[in-house]
């Protein structure tokens, strides 16, 4: 079993022409998304975001809750099916520790991603919003369940799978190791983008909790990653191509794992091949991602869908959702264009009198397609869950909503 940090080297790919391409790759879309709204109604889009990366990590963890259940449970409205509800708060816990790290960031903190002290509280932050019995661990060996508390490090010594990762006593030196190494100031460049790679690996190899581990890692790598400014400021979400190459995600994760493979396999003691693979698959899956978002913040693409939405509306051929006029597109699209607009500037941009401006601001309010702070205050863009589909399609799988 492993006691010593030299033990999870190597702790970086080997950068080939072919691998640090495809990081530079990464960079420069995740750049270019970075620009393509307005940053009001990016940040609302992250907002949306959080509730996408909940559900794909639940399905990564075989956890399915649906898009309709999580809405509910942001609004405080659970199941009275006692597992359905437990999910809702699986789901809810994950949307508010992301909130939590995206506020630290945007207060200007200098947040230790790579530190024992960080990982700990993301996950005192996860499972101190969960149900009690996501605290009781089942050990194979003792055939009896055992407490886990949030934050703490496990002191139990464990096997995942084909993989025993390091003694619980030796985990404080592997975690000084793992934040002295992807932590370092020297990481910069395209170097940062493989970081987010191998400490996304490394992180799981380490397997610093007694549960929760898979949850840890990714929300580490949201972190990571939007610290170094590759996260684009939570407009793409790595989780949603895990989940959707989760069997790859797996079988390169236990690739990783394996021990060094002969003389021409790296100098270390894990296999160098092995975590260049999975940095490649990391890449790919990143770049999927932000293509995929790219195409869908287009400004002509998701202008034409909030008109089509408009237009449906207008017809009447939408089931279950009440008439709404024609003339709404024409606020929708501009506070999404432009982030906000004031009350009086309704009027102006629908073509008729202030009574029916005020009326139309009404109604949008009410089914929360657009948001206001205050009765004085500028409309914003607002994403609610019956629109996802409409604006955003194919975030969620096909039937899922």
């Amino acid at each position: 079993m492993f006691v010593r940090p030299a033990h999870m080297e190597p702790l970086f790919p080997k950068e080939s022409k072919a691998l640090v391409e495809l990081a530079m790759k990464v960079y420069a879309d995740a750049s270019e998304l970075a620009g393509m709204v307005h940053p009001i109604t990016g940040k609302e889009i992250a907002r949306l975001l959080r509730h996408i990366n909940s559900y794909y990590s639940n399905r990564i963890e075989g956890e399915h809750t649906t898009p309709a259940d999580i809405e509910k449970a942001v609004k405080k409205e659970y199941s009275a099916d006692e597992d359905k509800k437990r999910l809702q708060l699986l789901s809810v816990a994950h949307i508010e520790v992301q909130k939590l790290i995206d506020e630290r960031f945007d207060s200007g903190e200098n947040v230790p991603v790579c530190s024992t002290d960080f990982l700990c509280w993301i996950h005192k932050e996860f499972y101190d919003r969960v149900p009690d019995s996501f605290l009781k661990i089942y050990h194979p060996e003792r055939k009896e369940y055992i407490a886990m508390v949030p934050g703490e490090l496990r002191k139990e010594n464990v096997v995942v799978g084909n993989h025993v990762p390091p003694k619980w006593e030796s985990l404080p030196d592997f975690l000084n190791h793992f934040e002295k190494v992807y932590g370092s100031d020297s990481v910069y460049g395209h170097k940062k983008l493989i970081t987010a790679a191998s400490s996304h690996h490394r992180l799981t190899w380490i397997h610093p909790f007694l549960d929760g581990n898979g949850r840890v890692s990714r929300l580490f790598t949201y972190a990571f990653m939007r610290q170094a400014g590759i996260e684009s400021h939570g407009l793409w979400t790595l989780s949603r191509g895990l989940a959707r190459r989760a069997e790859d995600h797996k079988n390169m994760l236990a690739g990783a794992d394996s021990s060094r493979r002969g003389d021409y396999d790296g100098r270390g003691n894990l296999s160098e091949k092995a975590l260049t693979d999975f940095s490649a698959f990391f890449f790919e899956v990143a770049d999927d991602q932000i293509s995929f978002m790219k195409k869908l913040l287009s400004l002509d693409g998701l202008y034409n869908r909030i008109v089509s939405y408009v237009n449906r509306r207008a017809d009447n051929t939408l089931p279950d959702e009440k008439e709404l006029r024609p003339e709404a597109k024409h606020v929708l699209t501009e506070v999404m264009m432009r982030g906000e607009i004031s009350r009086g500037e309704v009027p102006r941009l629908i073509g008729m009198g202030e009574r029916t401006g005020n009326y139309l601001v009404k109604q949008l309010l009410k089914e929360e397609l657009i948001t206001s702070e205050s009765h004085r205050a500028p409309l914003r863009f607002h994403i609610p869950a019956k629109v996802v589909g409409y604006y955003f399609p194919e975030l969620y799988p096909a039937g899922s909503i």
